[in-house]
């Protein structure tokens, strides 16, 4: 049904395409707007587990979602992130709706963004249904405690990379195997703090993975405070940017090109640095673990909102 889905869905946008050559401008827009919706809503199928794997996950009480590899889908999707991203607290795969879960190069990674950050356990062959607040590994994830203060909080981000406890060691990324269950913390600063249990169902034949989960825990939500140091130079660049706005200098065209050379100068040559209402937008790609570094340069030297649409690899 889903394959006889596309075909359908391909062959309207094909015949759409072919005879769109005798339409107005005004025409051809609508039709790109309809084009779009028929690409969503096949998107939206094909990011959907099968039935069979609704009913199977319903039927032992759990959620079930796909993630797809990045490798593969990043950019060929609507959904910012290609499908390999998911929020157990949204329910969404769009990385803007806080991603918890990413899935690229054989790898399950929490903690994407900013000063973001979480653990993954490796329980092992065992039932999902077995995970609870009992299992040994978890003892730590259930009391852990995120810093608040900045400085501590990237301390703490950078240790996750191999996180040592006397019952487990915690990883932010770890390898996929299948069976396996696994548990969860994902650490969004104002936003999210969840514990979760997922298992890898299976694998699809595209390299999507069918995932069961349920939910163990949800924490209040973290505050971040800021070093003294970033509010000054926050301060500084926002009385730097209210003289220019009062010149009516500031939003001139300008600023995103300033950002551009500043990063590519830094090797970011795959950042896109645009301005849309007054905010400054960041599209594109950035090497693994250093979208943080990008989103301060361009905080810094704008001063003003700063919209995140960049992906790591």
């Amino acid at each position: 049904m889903r394959f006889s889905l596309k075909i359908f869905a391909f062959s309207l946008i094909f015949v759409s395409i072919a005879g769109a050559q005798d339409l107005t401008r005004e025409q051809k827009l609508q039709k790109i707007d309809e084009l779009n919706s028929q690409i969503r809503v096949l998107e939206t199928d094909v990011l959907l587990p099968d039935a069979k794997d609704l009913k199977q996950a319903e039927k032992e009480g759990f959620e079930v979602f796909r993630l797809m590899p990045r490798e593969r889908y990043d950019y060929k999707f609507t959904v910012q992130g290609g499908g390999a991203y998911y929020s157990f607290t949204t329910k969404s795969h769009d990385y803007q709706q806080i991603a918890q879960i990413e899935l690229a190069q054989n790898y399950l990674s929490v903690g994407f963004a900013g000063a973001d950050y979480g653990f993954i356990a490796d329980l092992g062959s065992v039932s999902l249904a077995s995970v609870t607040e009992e299992t040994n590994e978890l003892s730590f994830l259930f009391n852990y405690k995120p810093p608040t203060k900045e400085v501590e909080v990237r301390s703490e981000q950078r240790k996750t990379f191999n996180y040592e406890t006397e019952n487990a060691t915690y990883r932010s990324r770890v390898l996929v195997s299948i069976g396996h269950s696994y548990a969860l913390r994902a650490i969004s600063f104002d936003r999210a703090d969840v514990l979760v249990a997922f298992k890898i169902h299976r694998k699809d034949a595209d390299g999507s993975l069918i995932i069961f989960w349920k939910t163990l825990a949800q924490f209040e939500n973290p505050v971040l405070i800021r070093s003294e140091q970033s509010y000054l130079t926050n301060a500084a660049n926002f009385i730097s940017v209210s003289a220019d706005l009062e010149s009516n200098s500031y939003f001139s065209g300008n600023l995103a090109a300033r950002i551009q050379e500043k990063l590519r100068k830094k090797g970011f040559n795959d950042v896109r640095v645009s301005e849309v209402n007054e905010k400054v937008v960041l599209r594109g790609t950035v090497p693994k673990g250093k979208l943080p570094e990008v989103v301060q340069l361009a905080q810094e030297m704008s001063g003003c909102p700063v919209r995140v649409e960049l992906t790591e690899k």
